[in-house]
């Protein structure tokens, strides 16, 4: 095969993989949108093998929903961790809307003050 070929070839791949990044975390975020944790939860996993690849925006994008989705699912401790790693790498970002940083707010002081459940009341919040 001429290099021409294999270079179009790889190139294609490439971006095909990112792609495939990219629509599986809207897949995620639209489940959630859409109160199927499960199914976010499922489509997250599957993506964080490949956290690397996504850039800064996309890393927070997925940090939050991951986080957001793990409280609604009541699992406190991995709510906590993914919201904590949000709010520490989107300091310098405006990728969340201010109702989505309000939200991880009030989520992380509940996982890190109260011994009870966290509440559901913000399902429909999304990044930006």
């Amino acid at each position: 095969m001429p290099r021409p070929r294999v270079f179009a070839l790889a190139l294609f791949a490439l971006v095909g993989a990112c792609t495939s990044h990219q629509d599986q975390l809207e897949r995620a975020e639209l489940h959630y949108r859409a109160a199927r944790y499960e199914h976010a939860l499922t489509n997250l996993e599957d993506l964080e093998p490949d956290l690397g690849r996504l850039d800064d925006a996309e890393r927070v994008r997925y940090h939050f929903v991951r986080g957001m989705t793990h409280a609604r699912l009541q699992q406190r401790e991995h709510a906590r961790h993914w919201l904590a790693l949000t709010r520490e790498i989107s300091a310098d970002t405006t990728v969340l809307s201010n109702d989505a940083v309000a939200s991880m707010r009030r989520i992380l002081a509940e996982t890190e003050n109260a011994p009870t459940p966290v509440a559901t009341a913000d399902a429909g919040v999304t990044p930006r």
